[in-house]
């Protein structure tokens, strides 16, 4: 059963039957004489007067018909469209658009073909098939749109957003103070979703007796703030509240499922029940863990030194990762494998590279 039109769409069914009536109206005013040989004795006048009645209430008929129509296209056309990211929106729009003008300027050759009527036809076909492709190819980059617009500037999302460029944020991931970097250095794209009830649990946290929480509810406010001002990523106040559920994680899971968004968390309990549940979780534990050194100061390794350092005494090795190891007084060890502590860590733009010495025991 069809939905009945609010009032916006009231008036432009009215006004699409108006118009259709206007146009029926003419068009059996038009076609009076031709009916004066059937319509009341031949009398232009009066037969002028009969076909436009009937064209009125025939448009009034069709045009309420047609209005519901457009009315209720446009609902479903809005419906389909906030179940698409916006940034994928924004760059089919954008690719479509481009490729439509190059379809017009390939075109306008063919206008100056002997055969006109080919001519166009062939040009409508091939705007057509390029902005159908541009949209089409638009789309597919929507996610890096979304990253350049949050990196030049703020990029807030209305329409709901959903998809594989999703991430649904818990409270445990606002408050922790890494999730601003790691979106500064990029691992963060698409469209970052806060539930208005995770902003409520860190809200009650920020009322909290407790100093802690209060911090780190603060922290948490902060780091969405940033990321709203910084234009890190494209952020989307979420009003939903999914009252199915009561408990916070549980909402949380569902409107992920619902949303086919990820989860952005360092709560491991809630990360082992979004998974069971079908949910993609992205921990900031995980990557923190991805991310640290396979060895620290103070770790005992084994390497094969193959050269000699900047300084006379020190010899170069290489883990299996390809680190640069540089051991003192190991210069007497080249071509040969030497247990070395670690003693320090250098981190530059062109890698690590780990500092030792020769372990107990191995003459220098």
């Amino acid at each position: 059963m069809a939905t009945p039109p609010t009032r916006g769409g009231l008036v432009i069914v009215e006004l699409v039957r108006l118009a259709v009536v206007v146009v029926l109206t003419a068009a059996g005013f038009s076609l009076g004489p031709a009916a004066a040989g059937i319509v009341d004795n031949g009398d232009p006048d009066r037969s002028r007067l009969v076909t436009s009645v009937l064209g009125a209430l025939v448009g009034y008929l069709l045009g309420g018909a047609l209005g519901r129509q457009v009315v209720h296209g446009v609902d479903r056309a809005q419906d389909r469209l906030s179940h698409i990211d916006s940034a994928i929106l924004v760059s089919s729009v954008i690719g479509g658009t481009l490729a439509a003008l190059l379809g017009i300027v390939l075109a306008a050759p063919l206008l100056f073909l002997p055969s006109r009527a080919v001519a166009i036809l062939v040009a409508i076909v091939l705007v057509t098939t390029l902005a159908y492709a541009g949209g089409r190819l638009g789309a597919s980059r929507g996610g890096d749109l979304s990253r350049y617009i949050g990196v030049r500037g703020r990029l807030e999302v209305k329409s709901p957003s959903r998809g594989a460029g999703t991430k649904m944020l818990d409270s445990s991931a606002l408050v922790d103070g890494r999730l601003v970097e790691v979106a500064r250095a990029g691992f963060l794209e698409g469209t970052l979703v806060v539930p208005v009830f995770v902003l409520h649990e860190v809200q009650a946290m920020a009322d909290s007796e407790d100093r802690r929480r209060r911090d780190l509810a603060r922290r948490g406010l902060d780091a969405l703030k940033t990321l709203q001002e910084e234009g890190l990523v494209a952020i989307e106040i979420s009003e939903e509240i999914v009252p199915e559920h009561r408990d916070v994680d549980a909402k949380l899971a569902a409107l992920c499922r619902k949303r086919q968004a990820a989860m952005v968390t360092v709560d491991a309990n809630l990360a082992r029940v979004a998974e069971v549940s079908g949910v993609r979780v992205l921990n900031l534990h995980a990557l923190a863990d991805s991310l640290r050194p396979p060895v620290i100061p103070g770790d005992r390794i084994e390497l094969r030194l193959v050269k000699q350092g900047t300084e006379p005494a020190q010899g170069v090795g290489y883990l299996a990762d390809g680190t640069m190891v540089v051991v003192e007084k190991g210069a007497d060890h080249i071509g040969g494998a030497v247990t070395a502590d670690v003693t320090s860590i250098m981190q530059n733009r062109q890698g690590r590279m780990l500092f030792a010495t020769l372990a107990d025991g191995v003459d220098a």
